[in-house]
């Protein structure tokens, strides 16, 4: 079974936005994001400036890579892997009662804690990251594909966008509410 080539190119933009604006976010502040790293203590202390500087470029690297029809493949690869790690960093400290976490994805201006909508967003992601590796057909696309690509890529990152907002708005209403009542 193929699959039409506009759904792996639509998919492929929207991880390629969410990773290089998640990238971006972590380079902003390399400090505050190695903080984040020790919060979910799962790594050792002498891994973390590894991983607070390779989180980083990981991700931007994938997110470039999945622009390119030659490595969108490899890099979907890499944006499963990396998404699969999170969501198994998130679920470990949610089974253990750590929810007061900085899940470290959205900056120092989008503070959101860990919680079970992280793991239903980055399993969608996930999803999104299967789809490129799908076999698609492969036609030659046309106008009216280009502009189905702009529109679907536009709504599934400012969906995106949204969800997360709303998680970071319930994590407001929480704490308005705990210190109101």
């Amino acid at each position: 079974m193929q699959f039409d080539p506009v759904i792996p190119i639509t998919a492929a933009l929207i991880l390629s936005y969410v990773f290089v604006i998640a990238g971006i976010h972590k380079w902003r502040n390399i400090r505050e994001f190695k903080t984040t790293l020790a919060d979910y203590r799962i790594l050792p202390d002498y891994l973390l400036d590894i991983f607070a500087y390779g989180l980083p470029a990981m991700e931007l690297l994938t997110g470039v890579a999945l622009l390119f029809p030659d490595s969108s493949h490899l890099a979907a690869l890499c944006a499963g892997a990396l998404l699969l790690m999170y969501m198994c960093a998130i679920a470990v400290n949610l089974a253990v009662g750590r929810r007061t976490i900085d899940c470290g994805c959205g900056g120092g201006d989008q503070k959101q804690v860990i919680s079970e909508g992280l793991l239903l967003r980055n399993g969608v992601l996930l999803f999104l990251a299967y789809s490129i590796t799908l076999a698609a057909d492969s036609r030659a696309l046309v106008w009216f594909d280009w502009f189905v690509v702009f529109l679907a890529t536009m709504l599934g990152c400012l969906f995106y966008n949204i969800f997360n907002q709303l998680l970071v708005n319930r994590d407001l209403l929480k704490a308005l509410r705990s210190h109101h009542g």
